[in-house]
């Protein structure tokens, strides 16, 4: 593979997950903090479940950065390439002529952030959608308009 542009996710998409990760993560302190004053356990048990659940989500906090980090993608005349993964790195080349076809999905919060997840369905068994999120919304349209191009060049 030749030296590629590469182009990295969206930093709002790091943000909306972190932001999430925060809000789940505080209503489960919220919870086990109810609990204290139902449950006849020793302050310090409750104190300890409290700093794992943080610890957990300090470790969290960093797996997506790192996750983050080593997202990337571009798109040439072949086909789409992605790269991802923080511990097992993946790079995966999605051929123009496999692409079947391809969706994008906006969630709420995802839309208030103009971000959308490309699905682009190819020919195959194995990993036959591919996933490509926390991008900007119109990058995910000219990314699916060139894909379809090519899919109807190849049309019999």
């Amino acid at each position: 593979m030749k030296n590629l542009n590469l182009k990295k996710q969206e930093r709002s998409y790091l943000k909306l997950n972190r932001i999430i990760l925060t809000v789940v993560f505080a209503i489960i302190t919220l919870v086990l903090s109810t609990g204290i004053f139902f449950v006849p356990l020793a302050l310090w048990a409750f104190a300890t479940v409290i700093a794992a659940v943080w610890l957990l989500y300090w470790l969290l906090f960093i797996y997506q950065s790192a996750e983050y980090k080593h997202f990337s993608y571009t798109m040439d005349d072949y086909g789409l390439y992605i790269n991802r993964g923080v511990f097992w790195r993946k790079k995966i080349i999605v051929p123009r002529n496999r692409v079947q076809h391809t969706d994008i999905t906006q969630g709420p919060l995802d839309r208030k952030y103009d971000l959308a997840e490309l699905i682009v369905h190819t020919a195959g068994t194995r990993n036959a959608s591919v996933k490509l999120p926390g991008i900007l919304h119109a990058n995910a349209e000219t990314l699916r308009k060139s894909l379809s191009f090519a899919e109807s060049q190849d049309a019999v």
